[in-house]
């Protein structure tokens, strides 16, 4: 094995594996990375904890030093899990890690998302609107094949108007200081930090970006407004929110994140997993519409609407 510790129990969860080794903790995620990538979030890490941060994990290097190694046979980078949060308050908390992550003074490369979502997204609709073109010609369909090839049109305009969204706000408004680049997290939710703070879950970029993703989990979860309005509330008593950020939020959440993970995950697969996730998406597009339609109810600043909404 690459690494010095004892395993008393591993168990895999999710794509991770969960490793006891006497009182330690430690948690190794797979990875594709290069070296020089994960050692980014080795400095991320280092230097979050001296802001104060302690439920942040540490790299574990291995026997000859890298931030890479192998474990149960595949390419890992491995983390300590040094504390828990004491507070259950994760808006709170929340805030207080991008207002540490904003004074981030390195370059990050391969990590960083700031600026980049229209042109991320453009991307990612024209990968998915070709594969739509194959099913349409496909002789034979699915009943899923069949809602996917009806629903990808109007998922189509709905990123079409978040990409739009992006562009206007980065050309009407004036991003303030709370508006500058942080250590932000791939997809936030409330289970993102249930094993504490792990590094591999990071990306450089706007607020923004794990307020929106919090809010689409509450959506999705059919959470009442009041959940979501005392979220941010709490938030902004550490950070307020710019109109330059609730713009942000919103173009986030006009894009269809779910559907596209829900289709890729679906396709991606051999024998089709996720159906039913992607049925219920299907099903309920109208619900999720409804909470776009209704989002500016809960803004503290006016924000434009979109007029077919």
């Amino acid at each position: 094995m690459d690494y010095y510790f004892r395993i008393d129990q591993i168990k895999p969860v999710d794509e991770r594996f969960m490793i006891h080794s006497g009182n330690d903790i430690y948690v190794a995620v797979p990875t594709n990375e290069k070296e020089s990538d994960i050692q980014q979030l080795y400095y991320m890490a280092m230097y979050m904890r001296a802001q104060g941060d302690e439920t942040v994990a540490t790299l574990l290097p291995t026997k000859t030093g890298q931030f890479v190694g192998t474990l149960q046979g595949k390419r890992v980078s491995v983390w300590k899990i040094e504390s828990r949060m004491k507070t259950e308050d994760v808006a709170q908390q929340l805030a207080l890690f991008h207002q540490r992550g904003r004074t981030y003074p390195y370059a990050v490369s391969s990590r960083s998302r700031f600026g980049q979502w229209g042109e991320l997204w453009g991307q990612r609709i024209d990968q998915l609107e070709q594969f739509w073109e194959l099913q349409v010609k496909s002789s034979e369909k699915s009943e899923v094949d069949k809602q996917f090839i009806e629903t990808f049109p109007y998922y189509l305009g709905l990123t079409e108007n978040a990409i739009q969204y992006v562009v206007d706000t980065q050309l009407d408004e004036v991003p303030m200081r709370s508006d500058m680049p942080t250590i932000c997290h791939e997809q936030f939710s409330l289970q993102t930090w249930k094993d504490g703070k792990v590094p591999t879950d990071w990306v450089f970029d706007h607020a923004s970006r794990d307020l929106s993703e919090w809010i689409r989990t509450q959506w999705l979860l059919k959470k009442e407004d009041k959940e979501v309005v005392h979220f941010l509330q709490t938030y902004e008593h550490i950070q307020s929110l710019s109109r330059f950020s609730w713009r942000m939020i919103y173009a986030r959440l006009l894009m269809p994140i779910h559907y596209f993970q829900a289709i890729e995950n679906y396709y991606g697969s051999q024998h089709g997993r996720d159906g039913q996730l992607l049925q219920q998406i299907f099903a309920e597009v109208d619900i999720y519409e409804q909470k776009l339609r209704h989002f500016h109810d809960i803004t503290t600043i006016a924000i434009p609407r979109l007029d077919w909404l």
